[in-house]
């Protein structure tokens, strides 16, 4: 496989990401009081709302940043959103622990946990799936 269509790989399954956190920053920033009624969390809490609704900015920005021209600002908010969901996705668990609602719970671990594990393993599916599906396509070559 060529540099080329591994950048082209990652880059497609960063721009899904950056659209997908940019929608869901700018929901959590601008309707925080929604997205907490989903969760079943009471709101506003004793922060006055004001840490989901920076959250909600990190992800517009970590979305912006996913989308960004230069490679190397791409791999690094990848890396940086990888680290980023995972520690939310701890912090959900340790939250349900304290009596986080279930519901919510669970929806946190699942947003930001499938979001690591499709930011570190999408590339390398996206690729593989495409290899496959073009040795089916193209006939063998003949010697």
């Amino acid at each position: 496989m060529t540099q080329a269509e591994q950048d082209s790989a990652e880059r497609r399954v960063l721009a899904a990401i950056g659209i997908a956190r940019i929608v869901w920053g700018a929901t959590t920033a601008l309707g925080s009081a929604r997205v907490h009624r989903v969760g079943g969390v009471e709101y506003p809490g004793p922060d006055g709302g004001v840490w989901v609704k920076a959250f909600g900015v990190r992800d517009v920005i970590l979305g912006a940043g996913a989308l960004h021209s230069d490679a190397t600002v791409r791999r690094a908010t990848l890396k940086a959103g990888i680290a980023m969901d995972l520690f939310d996705a701890g912090a959900v668990i340790f939250a349900g622990r304290q009596g986080m609602p279930r519901g919510a719970a669970r929806i946190g671990v699942l947003m930001a946990g499938g979001t690591a594990l499709f930011a570190a393993v999408g590339p390398r599916l996206l690729r593989l799936f495409e290899n496959q599906r073009s040795d089916r396509i193209q006939p063998p070559i003949e010697k």
